[in-house]
């Protein structure tokens, strides 16, 4: 049939709108079939071509609209995508007549926007799509309005969007809908606590994956049913789906969701006291998790660059359109008012399209900036995460099982507390105290006991109501325990204090330890405390440029030990 469609066009006389509709249904049925064939991207430019020159609003946005198919399926560039869909549906939304092509088009557009994590972007497309009375799959939308959501962990409108699209899909009864549906409804009902519900939809979401072979969704589903399972303390079915759904991450390849499992697999390995293989396989996840936030970060700062160039560009020639119109009222002037009136503007222009590129600039670089502090802040984690798991690893080979069980118990509770402020600009200090806390119990037994610590707060400082970095204390307290205190032959104590002095608050490190110098001669391993101490003053940098501060740290070198004070601007939660 698709060759005999190719004869039709091939000896097709006339280049008209059929002759582009011929062509437009021959993409449709073999582009998908053949995606690795390189001359789709001439092929679909040509009928573009065709389109414009007979002024065919249908044929010009449908092949708009394969172009970004092309560039974001088959060329892997979802930027240059998004660009095509986009003026595909510029030319849908100006003839009314085409109403129904805008549903597959603002389709594309939320999907790119929110692989992109453009959250709020694809929000608008999907929800406009709703409004649509030419979408026939309002059902496919909800979804992906659920998974937006769901994202964003607004878990009660996930909740609410995904319930809505099973009963499209249940009355539509379309399985692939339905499983998919099934699959991201389950991990959300185990997240709101609702877990019998969670388990139910697990059930039937594997039941039609293996129905209907369901291929694509299976290791989606094997990950979520391990942690569903999990939750439902249900440890060996936790255990199969965990395991056998990386087995088929090693055939697809696809990290997020491996990452996922590999954590679901270490919680597993914890309710089993299987702390050996707890211990490898979180490792594996963190080293993973690591990696993924990284990728996150270098595709946020691409799409930010590519925004201020649009942005700046967009400005720039609004700035052109003003001086135009300047010229054309400056030439009803005569003679050498004219001349007068041309330089004046010139000046104006040249002013003006200086003063916008300089807070174009500004803007984009202070969302770098933040950018990188988010990156920053990531790199901490696995950096004393991996002290803890050694710790770990010493009971394990010790077959000291009470005391790895125990320290597990707070190594979780530090994974917790740093997973959910990880993301976060600042926490409050009572919040990162009880952090540091945590993290000094760990590294106390860690140490046998070593050291003693203590924590002061001034009295004027509310911890409830101070913001401040998370953990930015921690690589000094790590430094002071490891090159100082540890290195003693008598108990250590270390003291952790906040003030504040002069509109801003002092975050001081006190140590008994040997010194700075007795460290540096002993040739204690240099590299996680240079690498610690790097990360923390280019935060304080950042916070500086971010908030135009003069935040520092200062060291001192005491007759018997090291003290060190972060000073960082004073912020109110309220």
């Amino acid at each position: 049939m698709l060759d005999s469609l190719a004869h039709v066009i091939q000896n097709y006389k006339t280049q008209d709108t059929n002759y582009v509709n011929l062509r437009i249904k021959y993409t449709a049925r073999k582009m998908f079939l053949t995606p690795a064939d390189t001359t789709w991207p001439g092929y679909v430019t040509k009928t573009l071509e065709i389109s414009k020159k007979l002024n065919y609003p249908k044929g010009i946005a449908i092949s708009y609209n394969n172009l970004g198919i092309i560039n974001h399926y088959f060329l892997s560039d979802p930027l240059e995508g998004l660009h095509y869909y986009q003026k595909s549906y510029d030319v849908f939304e100006k003839a009314q007549i085409y109403k129904r092509y805008e549903v597959g088009v603002l389709t594309n557009i939320g999907l790119i926007n929110y692989e992109q994590q453009n959250y709020d972007k694809a929000l608008q497309s999907f929800k406009t799509l709703l409004k649509n009375p030419e979408n026939k799959s309002k059902f496919s939308t909800q979804f992906y309005i659920g998974n937006v959501y769901g994202d964003q962990k607004q878990l009660d409108s996930a909740l609410h969007y995904y319930t809505e699209a099973l009963k499209g899909a249940e009355q539509n009864n379309h399985f692939i809908f339905l499983a998919n549906i099934k699959t991201n409804l389950s991990i959300v009902q185990a997240n709101v606590g609702l877990l019998k519900d969670a388990l139910a939809s697990t059930k039937e979401s594997l039941n039609l994956i293996e129905k209907h072979n369901i291929e694509g969704l299976r290791v989606t589903a094997y990950t979520n049913a391990a942690e569903v399972y999990l939750q439902n303390k249900d440890i060996e079915k936790a255990e199969y789906y965990a395991l056998n759904s990386l087995k088929l991450h090693e055939a697809l390849n696809s990290l997020a969701t491996k990452n996922a499992a590999l954590e679901t697999l270490a919680h597993v390995y914890l309710e089993k006291r299987d702390y050996k293989n707890a211990f490898n396989t979180y490792k594996k996840h963190i080293v993973l998790r690591d990696s993924l936030i990284n990728a996150d970060r270098k595709l946020e700062i691409s799409r930010k660059e590519i925004q201020y160039e649009a942005d700046k560009h967009k400005a720039i020639s609004e700035i052109e359109i003003e001086r135009q119109k300047s010229i054309k009222n400056a030439s009803i002037i005569g003679g050498s008012g004219l001349l007068i009136a041309t330089l004046i503007g010139f000046v104006l222009y040249r002013r003006k399209q200086e003063a916008v590129s300089k807070s174009k600039e500004a803007e984009f670089n202070a969302k770098v900036s933040d950018t990188e502090l988010k990156a920053l802040r990531s790199q901490m984690n696995p950096h004393f995460i991996f002290n803890s798991l050694n710790s770990i690893g010493d009971y394990i080979l010790k077959n000291d099982t009470q005391s790895a069980s125990n320290y597990l118990s707070k190594f979780a509770k530090l994974m917790r507390l740093t997973l959910e402020n990880s993301e976060k600009k600042e926490i409050l200090l009572s919040d990162d105290i009880a952090l540091l806390k945590t993290y000094m119990d760990i590294e106390r037994k860690r140490f046998n006991d070593k050291f003693e610590y203590t924590i002061e707060v001034a009295k004027d400082l509310d911890a409830d109501n101070i913001l401040v970095p998370p953990m930015i204390l921690q690589p000094f307290i790590e430094n002071s325990i490891i090159h100082g205190l540890s290195q003693k032959d008598t108990p250590g104590l270390l003291k952790i204090s906040f003030k504040m002095e002069n509109n801003m608050l002092i975050c001081s490190v006190d140590d008994n330890g040997i010194g700075r110098k007795k460290s540096i001669s002993n040739n204690t391993n240099d590299d996680n405390k240079s690498m610690g101490m790097a990360i923390t003053k280019s935060r304080i940098e950042i916070i500086n440029k971010l908030k135009n501060t003069n935040g520092r740290v200062a060291i001192t070198d005491k007759s018997e030990g090291t003290r060190i004070d972060v000073s960082l601007p004073i912020q109110f939660a309220f």
